[in-house]
């Protein structure tokens, strides 16, 4: 009897022990933020997970918990089937402490750009892939697509930048003599691109040189070739930019040659729109016509000009910040990245989740 009773109590003891990977299985999708990005901008993914065992799923620090989320990314307008890898000194997104319990969902934006080379221009494919110590294989996403684009230049125009010190250098010629030569002034340019995200045209202001990208914003809607952005270059080779986000608001921005927002207003059009002037005397540049929007009185006029949030703030426009991977975003670095942060947040619970049909 003895001997039966302990039969059974190993076998209990050996269903306990069987590795949780039998019943572990995970549903995961993986959708771009937008369909197109331009070249240089921060491609952001969400991430969908649903935990469709009967034990919860958890990412530690412990060997036996490490899991990791991985992207497998190609150029699918190639013939060239090669993956592109996570480079070296870019560590994958950390899973730590992220807990699927039974049925349970959770999304997560990601930062692909923070963690692959994704600067070339064309049409790629990902997926997310998910491994885990309970999971005997890995579990993959279908795959889905974006585009890498150029956008269209509607205006472009190169500066030198200013010199602190014109003093000539002192150099020293080939026969060891001692010269003066005056500096070389630097030059940088300033774009503004419209370019289709898959929802939305917008307009994209760079400000690059033959060697760096310094800047890349998103300033506003194109709202069609009559009401595209006006610009002047003042004397220190800042850029001035109206652009209208209405027929009755515009929008001013104010950037110096490191690409640094100095200044931005929101305007309302009076009896005479607001318009650059350029002063040929000072060379300096203002806004004259229209006024200033009043934050409360003018409530019903800005209220549904979506991009203007983001204009409040520059540290949340530029997209060559380094974001956080995480359930949000830290600041819309691009105008769907701040659609598809709220999602991830909860704000749109009247839209179906990603994994509906799972």
């Amino acid at each position: 009897m003895f001997s039966k009773l302990r039969h059974v109590f190993a076998a209990v003891l050996l269903l306990f022990l069987v590795p949780l990977c039998v019943r572990a299985q995970v549903a995961i999708v993986v959708k771009p933020v937008q369909v197109n990005y331009l070249q240089y901008e921060s491609v952001f993914v969400r991430v969908a997970m649903r935990n469709l065992s009967a034990h919860p799923l958890a990412f530690g620090e412990n060997i036996g918990l490490k899991g990791n989320l991985q992207f497998e990314i190609r150029r699918s307008d190639r013939n060239d089937p090669s993956f592109i890898r996570a480079p070296k000194d870019a560590p994958l997104p950390d899973m730590t402490g992220v807990i699927l319990p039974p049925g349970g969902e959770k999304s997560y934006m990601f930062n692909l750009s923070k963690h692959y080379d994704l600067r070339s221009t064309g049409r790629y494919s990902v997926k997310a892939v998910l491994r885990h110590p309970q999971m005997a294989t890995p579990y993959q996403s279908k795959e889905a697509h974006f585009n890498i684009v150029r956008g269209n230049v509607i205006w472009s125009r190169t500066v030198g930048l200013p010199l602190l010190d014109d003093a000539p250098e002192e150099v020293t010629g080939e026969d060891g003599r001692k010269e003066e030569k005056h500096r070389m002034i630097k030059t940088r340019e300033y774009r503004i691109l419209s370019y289709f995200t898959g929802k939305s045209n917008i307009y994209c202001l760079t400000l690059e040189d033959k060697d760096n990208v310094y800047m890349l914003r998103h300033i506003g809607y194109d709202l069609g070739p009559d009401l595209r952005p006006k610009c002047e270059i003042d004397f220190l080779s800042r850029l001035s930019v109206l652009l209208p986000a209405s027929t009755k608001v515009y929008a001013y921005y104010q950037y110096n040659t490191d690409g640094n927002l100095e200044n931005r207003q929101i305007l309302i059009k009076t009896d005479r729109p607001p318009r650059l002037q350029l002063d040929p005397d000072t060379g300096t540049v203002k806004v004259v016509g229209g006024r200033e929007a009043r934050k409360d009185v003018d409530y019903e006029e800005i209220q549904d000009i979506q991009f203007l949030e983001d204009m409040r703030d520059p540290k949340k426009s530029s997209l060559l910040d380094d974001p956080l991977d995480s359930d949000t975003i830290r600041g819309p670095e691009s105008l769907g990245a701040k659609e598809a942060a709220e999602k991830a947040a909860g704000k749109d619970k009247d839209k179906k989740s990603l994994l509906e049909g799972f």
